[in-house]
């Protein structure tokens, strides 16, 4: 049961088959091949104009139509000009803030980039390279350097806050 492979062998009779001797094989390729393609020796297709309008209430209705589009595309031109222009303008004006922010800006980080107080510690140093032995003499100018470094800490937490 199922130990050994069984092989069956089905044969069908065809009884409508067409049998074609090589007679008849060798006259159908003979005929084939004396058949030779043309050549397309036909002209391209032509497109020929439109027929004339003979209905004179026809051309007017083709006037009157072509007027309509002329009419609107000058009407959209007319608009679409409207709106470069605008855009022109409002290009124009953000451009000129932009700038102004940047100068500001620029103003903003050249006047940050020199430290507070140049002017109290320029004194400063005059007075201990005038006064070498005699630091003291300098404590009121080293108080007022003092005084303007707190100022310029507190101005500047105040505006970053």
């Amino acid at each position: 049961m199922g130990g050994s492979q069984s092989t069956r062998k089905l044969s069908v009779d065809n009884e409508n088959a067409i049998q074609v001797s090589q007679e008849a094989l060798d006259r159908i390729q003979a005929q084939l091949s004396a058949k030779q393609p043309e050549p397309a020796s036909q002209p391209p297709p032509q497109y020929a104009p439109p027929p004339p309008m003979y209905d004179s209430s026809k051309r007017q209705e083709a006037a009157a139509e072509e007027a309509y589009w002329a009419r609107r595309i000058e009407n959209l031109k007319r608009a679409h000009e409207k709106i470069n222009s605008g855009m022109i303008v409002e290009y124009q004006k953000t451009l000129k803030e932009a700038n102004e922010l940047f100068e500001l800006v620029q103003a903003d980080k050249i006047a940050n980039k020199l430290p507070p107080c140049q002017e109290e510690k320029a004194k400063v140093l005059e007075c201990y390279s005038t006064n070498p032995d005699k630091s003291l003499l300098c404590s009121v100018l080293v108080s007022e350097f003092n005084d303007c470094v707190c100022k310029s800490r507190i101005a500047a937490v105040t505006a970053s806050s």
